[in-house]
């Protein structure tokens, strides 16, 4: 038996796109203005008489496999056990903004004035008096409601619902069959190319984008530059001094720090090795940069073995934080992941001839087929940047057998520069599904 819990009720037959729900939860709460921890997303946002219109009012769903409060590197989130509501603690959130990747339905919301994320509470404080939540009393029309339901998996079919599997604390009233595809009067009406429609879409928030995240581009690289560098030397094929190692791994700390809002909090990021892999990045990283650090100091080989063990494993963690974004080629894999970088700067730096070969063989093959797809499905792929970045990875190699002493730094700067141009188009191509996007999708 499927047992009873707190739930919403939505009938997307019923919303008339009001924003009553909106304005209810705002004055609750005391939301700030332009934050809205509910938000109603529209199907056809340019009116279109051939498109079918209807609403999709949307909170925090209160998931039974929450990946906020799993994925939380600062251990912020809680669960109510008496309502089921999953809360969100302000004065433990350190503004990393990570659970609005972790979540599908676009519930954390980063405040810019606090530097922190907020989110829907379930009203916990009416329901545990027996009151409906504010967004439910405020709906006119019933299409919002709140009750103990036993939910299934057929209760959330509807589009613009991400169901990942999380159990979300709600129910969906299926669209009725004249919503999903309106009647067009007009016979005459001259049909409309999609692809136009497309165009006339409002451009949808990106949660992920370049111009956002370039810190973490370089920070990205500055990992795998140092964990390359620490491997080749720790198997005596290159020198480390200890202060170029230091500036390298502050400047590493001061970037990642920049992407976040609460900096006196930073601590905290360590607090969820259990569960997020973001913690486990912070941790293993840090504990790398120690560890190299005592190696350096002391020359107690040890240490050095144990540093490379975190450094890898700090490799896998920076690639596995971004196992939440959705890409535009659809691939499982990108040239640009932060493991083939190390692999290809640790070929370089250690002088390893058939590592060289396949890394940039593995690499450039990647990226011409995941170019390829973009073409394919009509998506900017840049084409004179591209062939920048494949001449960046592949005119190294003719520096290989050159016997100069200042070869191996021009390959680097080369390489790195290329390394640089394929993590930017990772996140350029990258980002997260959420209901607006969904709703956009038009078939």
């Amino acid at each position: 038996m499927i047992e009873e819990k707190n739930a919403f009720i939505f009938n997307t037959n019923k919303c008339v796109g009001c924003m009553a729900c909106v304005a209810g939860c705002s004055i609750e709460n005391g939301t700030s203005l332009g934050v809205n921890w509910r938000e109603v997303n529209c199907h056809n946002k340019i009116k279109h008489p051939s498109l079918p219109v209807f609403h999709f009012s949307l909170a925090c769903n209160h998931c039974e496999e929450a990946p906020c409060m799993k994925n939380c590197p600062a251990l912020a989130y809680t669960r109510d056990k008496e309502t089921g509501a999953i809360i969100h603690h302000a004065e433990a959130c350190i503004g990393c903004k990570y659970c609005t990747w972790a979540c599908p339905y676009d519930a954390p919301k980063f405040n810019p004035a606090s530097s922190i994320v907020e989110k829907c509470n379930f009203c916990v404080d009416r329901i545990s008096d027996g009151k409906q939540p504010a967004c439910a009393q405020a709906c006119p029309v019933g299409a919002l409601d709140f009750g103990q339901l036993s939910l299934s998996d057929e209760d959330r079919v509807m589009p613009g619902f991400v169901d990942m599997g999380i159990k979300p604390s709600i129910q969906l009233v299926p669209l009725r069959e004249e919503h999903a595809s309106p009647t067009i009067e007009n016979l005459d009406e001259e049909k409309i190319d999609p692809e136009r429609i497309k165009e006339w879409l409002p451009k949808s928030k990106d949660k992920v984008s370049l111009e956002k995240e370039w810190t973490l581009v370089l920070f990205t690289i500055a990992v795998a530059g140092l964990v390359s560098w620490q491997a080749a030397h720790l198997f005596g094929k290159v020198e480390m001094p200890v202060i170029p190692f230091a500036v390298i791994s502050v400047l590493a700390i001061a970037l990642t720090s920049l992407h976040i809002g609460k900096k006196l909090r930073m601590w905290r990021f360590i607090l969820n090795l259990k569960g997020s892999w973001l913690s486990r990045e912070i941790f293993s990283f840090s504990a790398f940069l120690g560890l190299t650090g005592l190696h350096l100091i002391t020359e107690i080989q040890l240490f050095g073995y144990a540093a490379l063990v975190f450094g890898i494993f700090c490799l896998i963690s920076v690639d596995m934080v971004y196992k939440f974004l959705t890409r535009k080629d659809g691939l499982s894999v990108h040239s640009g992941m932060v493991s083939t970088t190390a692999i290809l700067f640790f070929a370089w730096i250690a002088d390893i001839h058939i590592l060289i070969e396949l890394i940039i063989l593995a690499k450039g093959s990647l990226y011409i087929w995941r170019k390829g797809m973009l073409k394919k499905i009509g998506a900017s792929y840049f084409p004179v940047l591209s062939i920048i970045r494949i001449l960046f990875l592949f005119v190294p190699y003719f520096f290989y057998d050159i016997q100069w002493e200042l070869a191996l730094p021009i390959v680097l700067v080369i390489t790195f520069i290329g390394e640089i141009i394929g993590r930017a188009e990772f996140y350029y191509e990258s980002d997260v599904p959420t209901p607006e996007k969904e709703l956009q999708i038009i078939k």
